[in-house]
């Protein structure tokens, strides 16, 4: 799985969109609009994703940038209690998680 981000601005304040995309079909399996970037908004979105996950079975690895929401300690517990290993950029590079990015990228041209 990947996860992006997407800004919108509003004229009144800005959205957050987040978003947890399966890497393998490309569906999007959980997603919440926000008006921030802290780590709870950040968990609706892990747990809505957990939430739909089909098969158990096979191991999932969650791979994000190094956003202080995804190493916050409630969201590291949280792939832990589900058995997801985390893996994260390295250096905050696009191409380093070309999935979220690409959905990202076609957000911003459609929107």
């Amino acid at each position: 799985m990947g996860i992006g981000h997407h800004l919108y601005r509003k004229r009144e304040k800005p959205c957050y969109l987040s978003l947890i995309t399966d890497a393998y079909s490309k569906k999007i399996v959980g997603y919440n609009v926000s008006d921030n970037l802290n780590t709870e908004s950040s968990l609706v979105v892990l747990r809505l994703a957990v939430k739909h996950r089909r098969n158990k079975e096979i191991p999932l690895i969650h791979y994000s940038d190094r956003g202080l929401q995804y190493c916050a300690n409630e969201y590291q517990k949280t792939l832990n209690k589900n058995e997801i290993q985390p893996s994260m950029t390295q250096n905050s590079d696009p191409y380093e998680n070309a999935v979220a990015e690409r959905i990202n990228g076609i957000l911003k041209q459609e929107f």
